[in-house]
């Protein structure tokens, strides 16, 4: 008899970007193992009773279940924002005292597509690390330039993050990363992805690139300053295992250029949020 796996996956969402989620989710499904069950976990940021509703149904014929939880938001009240980058971002750093029976998690952006079976992801052995993530494709020198002594300059991308949800409520990272986001606002030119980095700098796991094949990577933009970190980057390149829509070039945008940008389409109109390619949302 094979083995039932369950997958905790958690993301972060208001209304306008339910689409992208559902798209997300129905990806994830449509790639996992038969014997695999998802348990998605959706940060609730004020999405209606009506696309709850077409949330669910996506995810319904797949045997998945969908736990929605709420955030006080009240605690990031003092959160550096930007027109890309809104409040619900923060939230994904409570999730370890949400998910207070939950041992492990992975967090993923909405603006994400999985091409593969993600249970490799979660399964991968984290160690004594707190969380597994990819490194970031900007190459912008935070730790540095925040002031930040580490044994590494390296600094990940929160958009997807393997999560061990007991190591971060024992060492109370969530507390740690909040107070370092209400006494150094000046510094958080990237919001909370340069509060985890502040906090967690030199205690994650660095994945594979292909995890999270970031804008940057697949449209060439930048150059890994190594030549191994740019055959990674090449080899991930061919074959992506996640694709994360960061920055500028979403595909629900009229001018986007991204190479998966069909794949992108082509899942969400198997979704209950299907979307003419012309129109742009945001």
């Amino acid at each position: 008899m094979v083995e039932q796996k369950s997958i905790s996956i958690v993301s972060s969402s208001n209304e306008a970007f339910v689409p992208h989620l559902a798209t997300l989710f129905r990806s994830l499904l449509t790639t996992k193992q038969t014997h695999t069950t998802f348990h998605f976990y959706v940060i609730d940021d004020k999405i209606s009773l009506h696309s709850k509703f077409l949330l669910n149904r996506t995810v319904g014929e797949y045997n998945a279940r969908i736990s929605y939880v709420t955030i006080d938001p009240t605690e990031f009240a003092g959160a550096v924002e930007s027109d890309r980058i809104p409040q619900t971002a923060y939230y994904r750093i409570s999730i370890p005292n949400l998910l207070k029976e939950t041992k492990r998690a992975i967090y993923m952006d909405c603006d994400m597509i999985s091409l593969e079976d993600i249970q490799g992801l979660w399964e991968v052995d984290l160690g004594d690390k707190l969380l597994g993530a990819v490194e970031d494709a900007g190459f912008h020198n935070r730790l540095e330039k925040m002031g930040i002594e580490s044994e590494t300059d390296l600094y990940f991308n929160s958009g997807l993050m393997v999560m061990d949800l007991e190591k971060w409520r024992e060492a109370k990272i969530t507390e740690q990363v909040l107070a370092f986001i209400e006494n150094n606002p000046e510094k958080l030119r990237f919001h909370d992805q340069d509060a985890l980095n502040a906090i967690l700098h030199d205690r994650w796991l660095e994945l594979d690139p292909r995890w999270n094949a970031q804008t940057y990577m697949m449209l060439q933009e930048v150059e890994h300053p190594t030549i191994q970190g740019q055959l990674k980057w090449d080899e991930a390149r061919e074959n992506p295992a996640v694709i994360h829509f960061c920055g500028h070039a979403k595909p629900w945008n009229a001018d986007s250029n991204h190479p998966f940008k069909e794949q992108y389409f082509d899942i969400r109109e198997k979704t209950f949020f299907p979307i003419k390619k012309e129109t742009k949302l945001l």
